[in-house]
């Protein structure tokens, strides 16, 4: 329960901005699977689980660093930096530097106590759709054949 005395699923589930973001997420990480080369599927399904359990790593107060959260976000993270090491392509490197800041979003909190709850989990939220993004055009490019690294 939050403090309000609504549960996490009730506000996510009111919350315009929670169906943005399903739909987009829904609709690149299915381009990619469908689309995009082994690179592309390998990113939807790690955007994919991160999205999914990052609900469920929430503490549901939003009062400091979301500790669950963090480790989702630490852990895709690595994940998009062992993808760009691997990768011919460049969407991989703007995606993890996107995902890097949406880690940094965590320290910043950690240093403002102050900081109001909203801003910290609108500003995590930011970052997820540069991410979406850079996939995105990734699959673009890869299913027409134009995005390796020279």
């Amino acid at each position: 329960m939050l403090a309000n005395g609504c549960s996490l699923g009730k506000v996510l589930v009111m919350n315009p901005a929670f169906w943005v973001f399903l739909v987009c997420m829904l609709g690149v990480c299915s381009y990619a699977v469908l689309r995009g080369g082994r690179d592309e599927r390998i990113g939807a399904i790690a955007l994919a689980v991160a999205a999914v359990i990052s609900p469920l790593a929430m503490s549901q107060n939003w009062g400091g660093p979301e500790v669950g959260v963090v480790i989702v976000d630490i852990a895709l993270l690595a994940a998009l930096v062992a993808l760009a090491m691997k990768s011919r392509a460049f969407w991989p490197i703007w995606a993890a530097g996107f995902q890097a800041c949406a880690v940094s979003v965590h320290f910043v909190a950690a240093k403002m106590p102050t900081m109001l709850p909203i801003v910290y989990a609108d500003a995590l939220a930011l970052w997820a759709y540069p991410v979406l993004t850079a996939l995105a055009i990734g699959t673009l490019l890869e299913a027409r054949g134009s995005h390796e690294r020279s």
